[in-house]
């Protein structure tokens, strides 16, 4: 063995992010008339280690069956649309302007040393500590909006003390999860 073959074969293969898909607990849909629908539902789900809150808000008195459908389908992506979610938001956190960034500069102006260092490891010279913050985002709620010009919203938070904070960073995607927008809200 030269000193080439050596260095080949303690080459190390560079890591592959590992994303993890949540599993989510399915809400009862049994107990909904969807021909005499009321404005709003709601559960809260299991995901994950987590739970997330879940609501249908109708503008419509009934649905027909392909409605429905269209609604338990895109509720059972919810994991899969978590993962396209993040890589939104991520893409937004590289723009120029960005949402996602102005959203992470509020924390880390607003949070000492201290307080950050309950979210994320400050010691960690990797990343940014912005990227670190994006990293700790959690899904808290799932809003389902079957008539609106997007089809569901996704509320995100950065726990604080073990609480999700009042801002909200959100993405609205369509039915096929294609996103519409990303925005602030507190």
């Amino acid at each position: 063995m030269g000193i080439f073959d050596f260095f080949k074969s303690n080459k190390k293969e560079p890591e592959i992010d590992k994303v993890e898909v949540l599993t989510l607990d399915k809400p009862d849909f049994g107990k909904i008339n969807f021909e005499k629908l009321e404005d709003y539902y709601d559960w809260t789900l299991k995901f994950g280690k987590r739970e997330i809150n879940l609501d249908l808000n109708f503008e419509t008195e009934s649905i027909n069956q392909s409605e429905l459908n269209q609604i338990q389908e895109f509720v059972n992506r919810i994991p899969e649309f978590d993962i396209q979610n993040r890589d939104y938001i991520k893409a937004d956190f590289e723009q120029d302007v960005s949402m996602t960034s102005d959203y992470l500069k509020f924390y880390l102006d607003e949070l000492d040393d201290n307080e950050l260092a309950n979210i994320i490891d400050l010691k960690n010279r990797k990343k940014s500590r912005s990227i670190l913050l994006m990293e700790q985002l959690n899904l808290i709620r799932v809003g389902i909006y079957p008539l609106a010009s997007y089809f569901g919203i996704f509320d995100y938070s950065i726990d604080i003390d073990g609480e999700p904070c009042n801002q909200l960073l959100v993405t609205q995607i369509n039915k096929d999860g294609t996103l519409n927008h990303i925005t602030w809200e507190s």
